[in-house]
């Protein structure tokens, strides 16, 4: 069996779209392999948005103070490789087929009886435990998939949950008023174990606050018991004072977007509510190591500047629109733009009305992208002629060297075109 061999079990047996809440299948495929889950520590981090670029944070610095850690992300950007991470480098092609094959039997037992049968999550979130068990790691770093109560990775008894923020989106899963959504989030809150979020939003953080209460568990609140003052933004050098248990002055964080430093003072925090020993010369370090790919990532190319963000719900969208104002003022912007079907198109588009000098819509490579005139049909109510290029590739060719291009409205298309910006080319993944 070979890399692509296993992509393709989990892509076309497995396949990502198909959800199947509850826990029992983890737990029965974990214990199946010997709960590997229970062999290290672990931090859990939850939320609609930041939980990538938190898990990315706390991840770097533990690994600058000397941690063996291993990191699990969703969704992937490039290759499915990026997922599962040791000391932040990606798992191995040879790794992933030698914990596929051990995991195997068990999975084709169970799926014998679809009740039993892992979903795609459920198999990946399997290879991540064994594989950091396997690789002796002292923590792991688990970036929850979907909201958290029922997520694949709540099987796990961690030092710190973490709430990083609490918005609407996958509403036909988690609910569709932010109390519902905060009610699943707030799932991975554990008894006695301390809770972390960044959180201000007052129907969302009373939610939060009734389970922390309710489970004996310690809830520190941004802005409450801990804060950041912001100092200079800066690409690629944002500088900020931390107050928690520690003050910190002057922190560098090459993490680009006013919320990320933010982000910043909630890992920070989760790492004080853990109880780890972390140095400050540790946090320095792995602050300016910090990178979440297609993150208000910016990207140079023949002479062109590209802002590549996957915000794909309001919230995220709004952030984006925030950050280019501090980090590009005065320069003219470029929008190109592929949401899926299942997004709120409406309210993520709204927040680019009066910033863009030009919209480009574009197609998303990904199945979950059908309904493409639809998306046209609500741009066109709320930008004056936008442009329609569907190939994305194409849609890059007609921006300027005077504007800053911004690419966004999903993980898949920033995957795609960042893979052919970085790369000069698409992987064989793709195509799988």
């Amino acid at each position: 069996m070979e890399y692509l061999d296993v992509l393709r079990y989990l892509y076309h047996k497995k396949p990502m779209g198909r959800i199947k809440p509850g826990l029992e299948r983890i737990r029965l495929l974990l214990s199946r392999l010997g709960n590997p889950h229970l062999n290290y520590e672990t931090i859990h981090v939850a939320g609609t948005n930041g939980k990538g670029s938190v898990t990315n944070m706390i991840s770097h610095v533990l690994t600058a103070q000397g941690y063996r850690v291993g990191a699990y992300y969703s969704p992937h950007l490039s290759t499915f490789r990026e997922r599962i991470r040791l000391n932040e480098g990606y798992i191995s092609e040879k790794d992933v087929v030698e914990i596929f094959q051990e995991i195997e039997p068990v999975l084709n037992e169970l799926d014998r009886d679809e009740i039993f049968s892992p979903s795609f999550f459920e198999t990946v979130t399997a290879m991540a435990f064994l594989y950091f068990a396997k690789k002796s790691v002292d923590f792991a770093v688990l970036e929850v998939g979907l909201g958290g109560r029922l997520d694949a990775t709540n099987v796990v008894k961690p030092l710190c949950s973490v709430i990083v923020t609490v918005d609407k989106d996958h509403e036909k899963v988690l609910g569709k008023t932010m109390e519902q959504i905060a009610w699943e989030k707030s799932g991975i809150i554990k008894e006695y174990i301390p809770t972390v979020t960044g959180e201000n939003k007052e129907e969302a953080l009373k939610v939060i606050e009734d389970i922390a209460r309710n489970k004996r568990s310690k809830l520190y609140v941004l802005n409450k018991d801990f804060s950041v003052k912001v100092k200079q933004l800066k690409i690629f050098e944002n500088k900020f004072d931390y107050f928690g248990d520690k003050e910190m002055k002057d922190l560098i964080l090459k993490m680009n977007g006013y919320h990320q430093i933010k982000n910043a003072a909630v890992a920070l925090k989760a790492l004080e509510a853990s109880g780890i020993s972390v140095s400050e010369r540790a946090v320095r370090e792995g602050l300016k190591k910090a990178k979440n790919i297609g993150r208000f990532e910016v990207l140079e190319k023949d002479g062109k500047t590209f802002v590549l963000d996957g915000a794909h719900n309001p919230h995220g969208a709004k952030s984006l629109v925030e950050s280019l104002k501090m980090y590009f003022k005065g320069r003219p912007l470029d929008l190109i733009v592929g949401i899926l079907d299942d997004k709120d198109r409406e309210g993520i588009l709204k927040n680019y009305t009066g910033i863009f000098r030009k919209v480009i819509l574009t197609r998303v490579p990904s199945s979950r992208m059908k309904d493409f005139d639809g998306l046209v049909e609500i741009a066109k109510k709320i930008f004056n002629n936008p442009e329609i290029i569907e190939d994305p590739f194409e849609a890059l060719e007609e921006t300027n060297e005077d504007s800053v291009t911004v690419v966004t409205g999903s993980l898949f298309l920033v995957g795609y075109v960042r893979e052919y910006l970085v790369e000069g080319k698409i992987s064989e993944e793709w195509n799988v």
